[in-house]
């Protein structure tokens, strides 16, 4: 945080003056006639705008890279900020290397675009694809955007454990649609803060993080799901229950989130040794694909472990 001193200017004999920073105007394109937030903190005035810093346009030839790092390159530059874009190829394949077989780059373009909000096609042709945002999330909206990312994701480990015991391929399938839709959530959130920051500012980066570790176990369920169809595995009660006490270790984060509280801290640690001990106890009497899949699982158990250590930074 950086300060700066500024002398009052008084005008006539009721209204007084302070110029705005010069380098904090021009970074949000404060402009005459424009309108800025005033709120009283006590001693302090904050002041404040909606105004993103704009990174304009980019261009970006993709040529060779491979499916999904071309489609992790788009999401990228859509959460940096970026309006327009500009993707150059001179092949219209590109290698798919989980179903080992080459895909049309621009389909899977299309399928990146449907995962992100406010961003469309505005024109392709054989050999480049111009992305543009049309429409833009309010900060005001990032509360409840991250709210609807933590529900989400709750019903999303809820829905692959009653799909894995009840052996309901469908509802383990279901879990590509939920991943795009969380997905759609956490990319706006990325942006807003890449681009506006959070209403405190020194909290931005925590919050960054927060959601970036929300992405991760969004993925981590996602795989889960892939591997659970792919190899038809079998949930045994043994494996049954430590996703159970995965699942409610997500959910007891959550709480902590919404509201601090050292019990709940303490509770979320004696949880992940009991989940890492119980995947030990229990790894000689399960299946080769379950140890593989509770490996799998376990990342969410050391997400949650950074979770709440950035909670506690939120906290003070």
């Amino acid at each position: 945080m950086v300060k700066i001193k500024r002398k009052v200017i008084q005008i006539a004999n009721s209204t007084q003056l302070v110029s705005l920073p010069r380098k904090w105007s021009l970074k949000y394109n404060i402009k005459k006639g424009d309108e800025i937030e005033v709120e009283e903190q006590g001693n302090k005035v904050i002041l404040s705008t909606e105004r993103s810093q704009e990174r304009g346009d980019i261009e970006v030839d993709i040529t060779g890279l491979d499916r999904d790092s071309f489609m992790f390159l788009i999401r990228i530059l859509y959460t940096r900020g970026y309006n327009e874009i500009k993707l150059n190829f001179n092949n219209p394949t590109a290698d798919h290397h989980r179903l080992e077989k080459k895909v049309k780059i621009i389909s899977e373009i299309h399928s990146e675009v449907n995962r992100l909000t406010g961003i469309e096609i505005i024109q392709q042709r054989e050999n480049f694809c111009i992305l543009k945002v049309l429409s833009e999330s309010s900060i005001k909206d990032f509360d409840i955007m991250l709210r609807r990312v933590f529900l989400l994701i709750n019903d999303a480990g809820k829905d692959l454990l009653i799909g894995a015991v009840k052996n309901d391929r469908y509802l383990v399938e279901s879990m590509e649609e939920k991943h795009n839709t969380i997905t759609k959530f956490i990319s706006s959130s990325l942006r807003l803060m890449n681009k506006v920051g959070h209403p405190t500012p020194r909290n931005t980066p925590i919050y960054y993080y927060v959601i970036e570790s929300l992405d991760k176990i969004n993925d981590i369920f996602k795989e889960s799901a892939r591997e659970i169809v792919k190899s038809n595995i079998k949930i045994s009660k043994n494996c049954q229950n430590v996703l159970q006490e995965i699942n409610n270790s997500l959910e007891n984060y959550h709480k902590l989130f919404y509201k601090f509280d050292f019990k709940m801290v303490e509770i979320l640690s004696s949880e992940r040794y009991n989940i890492l001990n119980e995947i030990k106890k229990y790894s000689k009497k399960l299946s080769r694909d379950e140890i593989r899949l509770l490996m799998n699982m376990k990342r969410i158990v050391d997400e949650i472990h950074i979770l709440k250590a950035n909670r506690m930074a939120l906290q003070y």
